[in-house]
């Protein structure tokens, strides 16, 4: 909030304009660029999806196929039964050249299958530029693919290299193991499947498309474009349940892409890569437009707010001027007039407020000629105190001379009273003293109630050096003896002080008539009444509530006074609690 205090008002309300435009702008772009990339994702997902489940659906005929005629190819060469150890030489040739005619119809059947290798324990001779090659068996331990085989009936062999009479080429390989009719391991028959024929059975009518064909087991077989995979990327995509569905996931080179996949029911699984920068191309596209329509709006709107903001500030401007000028002489006339708004009612109320303390200003400089003439008098009524001490002392001399003993002990502890009663103006005094107030008081009854009036007065050694307002407990012993001993010969009272729960407590208990009926309405014109009650407002105005006075008639007989008091040991703290707990008494 220091900003709205330290910044002025037209810069800050302009700027205040800009930075909220500005981070509206930035959240409904990232809204639209989220919600535009999603629905792209999707929208991407749902076209491939469709393009893969058909390619897919045609990936699994022709490999199917080629499984099958696999299949079909090494019952066939069961049942021409082609032994290389058979002694007749015309039987074993004519075998051979049944099961070369069989195998060869197969590449000539389908234009996928390029050649076929058979690798046996003993095989014939082939022709090196024919279909059909038979291979020595111990040459497939050789082969990169052998571990595939080794745990397997058969297995899709990964794109490889092959010479052709035309040259190297590539394929991918179907490999089956043959079984006699005893149900003996004989060899390997291979099928060299132009690679070629499944990357266009991949790539379908697309172009640039990167998809890879991965078999049951997680590997790939063949791929278009140049998707790039790690190994946790593959194991990935083929743990996932889904039949079809998408994920975007950073590619082997850090940057993101979207996978989506379609799995065949022979577990063919086929894997379309799109880079993610091309499926939000049009989120892109979008986000750069709100951005570059968002600043020309800043930029257009930034013109039409500091005219806006100027507007607001000028009058404000204004006025601070003028409160600059205060208390020049003619400064009100410089306050424009014509202003009917919110700034009119500003203006006006400046003026009759300046108007009041023109007002104030005279009264004050009233009001401190009556001051100094207060203080004059103050000055003046403070001789009289000062009179009546040495009045007293003189009347005390008077009395020690005539022997009115009695008479002068009376004037000493009227002086003692009086000296305490007045305290410098103190509102708070010792608990000593106000004790010691109301025992002179005690004594100078006792001069003249003589042995007829017993008293008594204990309290706490510790209570003495706290404070308390002044002459609390003189009112309450003094309208004991006006009420409780009226038309009495004898009375007693006794005064305890004690420290309870953290409170100070006094009780002042008679042996008088009591409380009468009514006594605690109001009498102005009785002098104990004016006195319990004005020690009541002030224990109200000083402490006020839990701490008060309570007065009740004692079942022996009497009154019982108690006044309860907070402990304050200082007086200038007594002083700042009174004025910060009472401030709204």
């Amino acid at each position: 909030m220091s900003l709205f205090k330290n910044i002025r008002i037209d810069r800050l309300l302009f700027g205040s304009f800009a930075a909220f435009i500005a981070a509206l702008l930035m959240l409904f772009t990232w809204i639209s660029y989220t919600l535009t990339s999603r629905e792209l994702a999707d929208n991407t997902f749902l076209y491939q999806q469709d393009v893969l489940n058909e390619l897919n659906k045609q990936l699994d005929i022709q490999l199917r196929s080629i499984e099958q005629m696999s299949l079909a190819a090494s019952r066939n060469m069961v049942t021409i039964g082609y032994d290389p150890l058979e002694n007749d030489v015309f039987e074993r040739l004519r075998r051979k050249d049944d099961l070369y005619k069989m195998l060869a119809s197969i590449t000539y059947s389908t234009t996928m299958v390029q050649s076929i290798y058979v690798f046996m324990e003993t095989p014939p001779q082939s022709e090196p530029q024919g279909p059909v090659q038979f291979i020595s068996l111990q040459r497939v331990q050789q082969q990169s693919w052998y571990p595939q085989i080794q745990k397997n009936d058969f297995a899709w062999i990964p794109e490889h290299t092959l010479q052709t009479n035309t040259g190297p080429q590539r394929f991918i390989s179907f490999v089956r193991k043959m079984y006699n009719n005893s149900g003996i391991y004989e060899g390997l028959l291979m099928l060299n499947v132009k690679a070629a024929e499944i990357e266009n059975l991949i790539r379908g009518e697309t172009t640039g498309r990167n998809r890879v064909l991965l078999d049951n087991s997680g590997t790939t077989i063949a791929m278009t474009g140049n998707p790039v995979f790690d190994a946790e990327e593959l194991e990935n995509i083929r743990s996932q349940e889904e039949k079809s569905d998408y994920i975007r996931m950073p590619s082997a080179q850090g940057e993101d892409v979207l996978l989506v996949w379609n799995k065949a029911r022979s577990g063919w699984m086929l894997v379309e890569v799109t880079p993610w920068r091309n499926v939000i191309h049009g989120s892109v596209r979008l986000a750069y437009i709100l951005v570059f329509t968002g600043l020309s709006a800043i930029f257009l709107a930034s013109f039409f707010t500091l005219f806006i903001s100027r507007q607001f500030t000028k009058p404000i401007r204004q006025l601070v001027s003028i409160m600059g000028r205060v208390p020049a002489k003619g400064a009100m006339a410089d306050l424009p007039g014509d202003y009917k708004n919110e700034f009119g009612y500003l203006f006006n109320g400046y003026r009759r407020q300046m108007e009041r303390i023109e007002e104030l200003l005279r009264s004050l400089e009233t009001q401190h000629k009556r001051q100094k003439e207060a203080e004059i008098l103050a000055l003046q009524a403070m001789i009289n105190p000062h009179f009546l001490y040495n009045t007293l002392d003189q009347l005390n001399w008077l009395a020690i001379e005539s022997g009115q003993e009695k008479i002068s002990r009376i004037l000493s502890l009227v002086g003692k009273m009086f000296r305490i009663g007045l305290s410098n103006g103190a509102t708070m005094i010792p608990v000593q003293d106000e004790m010691t107030h109301v025992e002179c008081y005690l004594e100078i009854q006792k001069i003249r109630w003589g042995e007829r009036l017993t008293y008594s007065i204990v309290m706490d050694e510790a209570m003495k050096e706290l404070y308390m307002p002044r002459i609390t407990l003189q009112p309450f012993v003094e309208n004991a003896f006006i009420h409780g001993f009226h038309g009495r010969k004898s009375g007693e009272i006794r005064i305890e002080a004690h420290v309870r729960d953290g409170d100070i407590m006094f009780d002042i208990t008679d042996n008088g008539v009591g409380l009468q009926p009514g006594w605690e309405r109001e009498k102005p014109r009785k002098t104990g009444g004016y006195g319990i009650r004005n020690v009541k407002e002030r224990i109200a105005a000083y402490v006020g509530a839990p701490y008060g006075i309570t007065i009740r008639n004692l079942e022996t007989g009497g009154t019982r006074v108690t006044i309860l008091l907070p402990i304050i040991e200082h007086k200038p703290e007594t002083e700042e609690r009174i004025h910060v707990e009472n401030s709204d008494y």
